[in-house]
C-alpha cells in the first residue's frame, strides 16, 4: 500500500514475485513464481530520505486499495501473508490492522467475517465498508477461492 498523509508517504507490505505468463501459452496459462511477502514499513522523509517504521503485526500484501485515514491513523484490510508451510498454498488475511501515526504502533483492531485479498475499503460515518476482492475457501482453509461482490461494514470504534 502507499497512503499519503500530512505530505508524507508511506509505503506499507508488499511481495516480491508473482504469477508469471508462460510465453507462447494459447489460453494465457500463468506459473507460479517464488513470492516473498513483506510486513516492512517506510516512510519518505523531509529530506527525500526513506525512514524505517516498525513492521505490520504480520507480512500483508494485496492491500494497495485496502487502506482508509481514519482519526490520525492507517486502517488496512485483509490481504495476503506468507504461503503455508506445509501446502505452499497462499494464506489470505482476516484481520483489520491500525497503524497510529502519532505513536507508530500497530495493533489488530477487528476480525473480518472471512479472510480476503485486493479488497476496496471506504470509511464513512463512524462505519468501515469493505467490498469485492478474493475470499478464502472457508474457517479452517485460508486459500484463495472465489472473488466476491459482497458488502460489509462494521461500527469502527477508535
Amino acid at each position: 500500500a502507499c497512503v499519503v498523509v500530512d505530505d508524507r508517504l508511506y509505503v506499507i507490505g508488499g511481495q516480491e514475485g508473482d504469477f508469471m505468463a508462460k510465453p507462447g501459452s494459447p489460453i494465457f496459462k500463468c506459473s507460479r513464481r517464488n513470492e516473498v511477502v513483506y510486513g516492512d514499513v517506510y516512510m519518505l522523509d523531509d529530506d527525500m530520505n526513506w525512514k524505517v517504521l516498525p513492521p505490520m503485526p504480520k507480512p500483508d500484501s494485496h492491500i494497495e486499495f485496502a487502506w482508509k485515514i481514519v482519526n490520525n491513523s492507517i486502517i488496512i484490510v485483509g490481504g495476503t501473508t506468507e504461503k503455508h508451510p506445509e501446502t505452499k498454498k497462499m494464506t489470505l488475511v482476516g484481520e483489520v490492522f491500525q497503524f497510529q501515526l502519532d505513536t507508530l504502533k500497530w495493533s489488530v483492531v477487528g476480525k473480518l467475517p472471512y479472510r480476503v485479498k485486493t479488497t476496496l475499503v471506504g470509511f464513512w460515518n463512524g462505519w468501515l465498508y469493505f467490498t469485492s476482492g478474493q475470499r478464502d475457501r472457508g474457517p479452517d482453509d485460508p486459500a484463495p477461492r472465489k472473488v466476491i461482490g459482497e458488502m460489509w461494514r462494521t461500527k469502527l470504534h477508535l
